[in-house]
């Protein structure tokens, strides 16, 4: 049986940054996702399979291969095969005693302005260092998320004006996906 399915394709360009007087690299980007609407119950018997497809012009397919992580963006999420690499401890996505007070995100939270990303990430800062173990994986999805926010608030990061956050959560916290700025 054949299904048809809807597909949705878009052409981004990701920000290009000079490393030295030879070399440019491609930055990362950090691309949502939405499915509006509902579903009626029963029309669900289980996960819903999304591909999603990554590629780069055949020409620059020496010098680089795209690569896709995806977490939830609900925390409250119970499944056990979204992570970024086998190392990465899902336990925190099981812990009904996990607290995580800057989620849900306010109805009133707009994703276009910066102030409201400023707030969120100051969220995430006094929760991640008044409340969460260093050594948990809640800590390392916590500085991803921090991270995210970070950006989000000052775009220009690292160049550019932003206000300095504190010095104990590690300015690369994408080393635990396997990739770096």
């Amino acid at each position: 049986m054949n299904s048809a399915s809807l597909t949705n394709i878009s052409i981004i360009y990701p920000h290009v940054q000079q490393e030295d007087m030879n070399n440019v690299s491609l930055q990362p980007m950090f691309v949502t996702i939405f499915f509006p609407g509902s579903f009626p119950r029963q029309a669900i018997q289980g996960d819903i399979p999304i591909r999603i497809s990554v590629s780069i012009a055949e020409e620059y397919g020496s010098f680089t291969t795209p690569i896709i992580e995806v977490a939830p963006m609900d925390s409250r999420y119970r499944g056990s095969s979204i992570h970024c690499s086998d190392d990465f401890s899902q336990d925190m996505f099981y812990d009904d005693e996990v607290s995580i007070p800057f989620l849900p995100l306010p109805p009133t939270f707009n994703h276009f302005n910066r102030s409201d990303w400023q707030i969120v990430s100051q969220k995430i800062q006094e929760w991640l260092t008044s409340e969460v173990d260093t050594k948990s994986s809640l800590w390392t999805w916590g500085r991803v998320a921090f991270w995210l926010a970070f950006v989000a608030a000052y775009p220009s990061f690292p160049t550019g004006q932003w206000p300095m956050w504190d010095p104990r959560i590690p300015l690369y916290p994408y080393e635990v996906c396997g990739f770096r700025y």
